[in-house]
């Protein structure tokens, strides 16, 4: 069993909605825009094969956090 699969809001924040207007950061912001798709299900599953099965104390974490 791997970790948990991350769903992350596909709605912006107020706080990414306004740094949306800023002029850097274009690449984080387009990622951002994008990032429901990037890591869909079928791309988490593969990245959490990825990961051995582990005892220590820390629990799993998704690959795409």
């Amino acid at each position: 069993m791997g970790p948990k699969l991350w769903n992350p809001p596909v709605n912006l924040s107020i706080a990414e909605k306004i740094a949306n207007k800023l002029r850097k950061a274009k690449l984080l912001r387009f990622l951002r825009e994008i990032r429901h798709l990037l890591f869909d299900e079928e791309f988490q599953e593969e990245l959490g094969q990825l990961y051995a099965p582990s005892d220590k104390e820390h629990p799993p974490v998704a690959p795409a956090q």
